[in-house]
């Protein structure tokens, strides 16, 4: 089952990673990026801020596959070591999982070795079967959500990004001597075509989505190796809305401007040199409320107590690159 935006370490780490390390002989490159997760339930305990240990072995899984063509410009900007590799990177992607499909588009500008700029966009389609609901929004007279055709309703979001990104490898010679630090702060605007402003929606199987300006950081702090295991590290992660107005009348009480937080260990394995695995252990926190509720749309009436704590998913992503 589609739960969320799987795996945006995927992408983040297969860019960053390619910007230090690899050796690109072509402008052109075309990927598929496979993911795959598995989520085991925990039930939601009231009072502040705690961890909420598993419940149940199963709740569900999560699967999408993207493919990406990208052309990369070389622009250099001096003849200096630090200007001279300059590029312009155009991304082209598909995006596809059981509730959706999504096409998207992205250019990054790389001033710098340790500086990545990118900006992009994307539309995506939703619908609803077997019980699976990829595009729904919320009836505010019952609190439930309910199914929106795929086509007079689609998903779209902006969005812009800044990297930092530093390996040691750079000034210490040696195999062994690469540790990987990367920074990520973006911001996005994404929504669902013919709401309301204040409509409140689900998409991908994620509910309690608004229509707004959000934010996300994400750091990653990992040890690479010339090993099969090639990467180990750990991720922290951080998004919310940067304005709770986007919530409308249930901004005060549920706290529109929540800032979930995720810390997570990942690993990257080697697969010959076209493929990659990594694997995510997500440790995740989302709002812990004063009552008990039976479906999400009803948590939007409860006031939030605190940050409550739980393991969220093991996922993998599988990236081949044909070119």
């Amino acid at each position: 089952m589609k739960r969320k935006m799987l795996f945006t370490l995927a992408l983040f780490m297969v860019a960053a990673s390619g910007a230090l390390f690899a050796e690109d002989h072509s402008p052109f490159s075309l990927q598929l990026q496979t993911d795959f997760a598995y989520y085991p339930k925990s039930d939601c305990i009231t009072g502040e801020s705690h961890f909420a240990p598993i419940s149940s072995p199963y709740k569900s899984l999560e699967f999408r596959s993207v493919l990406n063509a990208s052309y990369k410009l070389q622009t250099p900007l001096g003849c200096h070591w630090l200007l001279k590799d300059a590029n312009l990177i155009f991304t082209g992607g598909l995006e596809l999982s059981p509730v959706s499909v999504r096409p998207m588009v992205s250019i990054g500008f790389t001033p710098l070795p340790f500086l990545v700029l990118k900006t992009g966009a994307s539309l995506g389609w939703g619908w609803n079967y077997l019980g699976i609901e990829g595009l729904c929004h919320l009836n505010k007279d019952t609190m439930e959500y309910e199914h929106l055709s795929t086509f007079s309703h689609p998903y779209y979001d902006v969005w812009a990004s800044a990297t930092l990104q530093f390996d040691t490898g750079a000034v210490i010679s040696g195999d062994w001597s690469h540790l990987v630090m990367l920074a990520t702060f973006s911001s996005a605007y994404s929504g669902i075509a013919g709401l309301d402003d204040d409509g409140i929606f689900e998409w991908q199987c994620s509910k309690n989505k608004a229509c707004g300006l959000s934010y996300e950081l994400q750091t990653i702090l990992a040890y690479q190796m010339p090993l099969a295991l090639r990467l180990a590290g750990v991720m922290y992660k951080m998004n919310g809305y940067y304005n709770g107005d986007v919530y409308g009348e249930y901004d005060k009480s549920y706290n529109g401007t929540f800032p979930e937080i995720s810390i997570s260990p990942v690993l990257q394995f080697s697969l010959g040199k076209s493929d990659s695995l990594f694997c995510l252990f997500d440790f995740f926190s989302r709002r812990s409320f004063d009552k008990e509720f039976e479906s999400e749309g009803q948590s939007l009436l409860l006031n939030n107590t605190g940050r409550e704590w739980y393991f969220k998913r093991i996922a993998l992503s599988w990236s081949h690159r044909f070119m």
